[in-house]
């Protein structure tokens, strides 16, 4: 879903994004920082208030308020753009051709385009109210505790989301904005 049909900047947003096929592309620390430097760098510029987050080995979750003229559309093409670029260049630093031959194969059928990184698109929900944003903020704090990814014994153990800061009171690995005072 690439554009969202009734966007408001005033409205929070539970994004998710996906990498190409599913495929652990984002399974290793070093390329798991490209997106959350990324996510920060938005954060710091005004882009957006980043509220919620977890990179999972194969997606990543948001839930973010957009900024200015920053729509949730623009947002999302840049965040891919850009941390497709950045990933690109890592498995090309590493010579990793097994991978960067996935991702040429992906974009085969794209035009001016060599490799492919993300699934076209995202799903971008409507925080439409409290309960719904507690249960986005749970389920995506959780996910890496899920019996299948088996990432972290509890939710604040695993460094790549915002369950440290929401849980401990403790700083995540990259900063967020509080949201629990929308949390009635």
């Amino acid at each position: 879903m690439p554009v969202h049909p009734n966007f408001d900047p005033a409205n929070l947003y539970f994004i998710t994004t996906t990498a190409v096929q599913r495929v652990h592309l984002f399974q290793r620390d070093v390329i798991k920082r490209i997106i959350a430097d990324s996510l920060n760098y938005m954060r710091v510029q005004g882009w957006i208030h980043l509220h919620v987050f977890v990179i999972m080995p194969n997606h990543v979750h948001i839930i973010v308020r957009f900024l200015g003229e920053h729509t949730l559309s623009d947002v999302m093409r840049e965040f891919k753009k850009h941390t497709a670029k950045q990933i690109i260049r890592q498995y090309q630093a590493e010579d990793n051709q097994q991978v960067l031959a996935f991702l040429e194969q992906m974009a085969a059928d794209i035009p001016d385009q060599r490799y492919k990184v993300w699934e076209e698109g995202y799903d971008a929900r409507d925080v439409f109210s409290s309960d719904f944003l507690r249960q986005k903020m749970e389920y995506s704090h959780n996910n890496p505790c899920q019996p299948h990814w088996q990432l972290a014994e509890r939710p604040e153990l695993y460094p790549w989301s915002s369950a440290r800061y929401y849980l401990l009171g403790a700083p995540a690995i990259i900063a967020v904005d509080d949201v629990r005072e929308l949390l009635v």
